[in-house]
């Protein structure tokens, strides 16, 4: 029996916006908390796995241009920088 992908559930994907060529643009937020940053990497992994094979690729590089966890880093540093008690 043959499996086939099917496309992600509209309301399961908070992370991206799908454009008119079926692809889906990361969502650049300020600010990246480390669990939005894992339910971003599972949001990739579940759009890749439903786009076909010809758009993968593609897709691959949209991905490349948001890191979220580059971003998740950057707000965790931003925090440290006013932790009360800190010296």
């Amino acid at each position: 029996m043959k499996k086939s992908a099917s496309k992600p559930q509209r309301g399961s994907i908070r992370y991206h916006l799908q454009g008119n060529d079926g692809l889906y643009t990361p969502i650049p937020f300020l600010f990246v908390t480390d669990r939005m940053s894992q339910e971003i990497t599972a949001e990739r992994q579940q759009i890749l796995e439903a786009l076909p094979a010809a758009q993968r690729e593609r897709q691959l590089k949209l991905f490349e241009r948001y890191d979220p966890q580059h971003s998740s880093a950057a707000f965790n540093a931003m925090l440290h920088l006013f932790t009360p008690g800190r010296k």
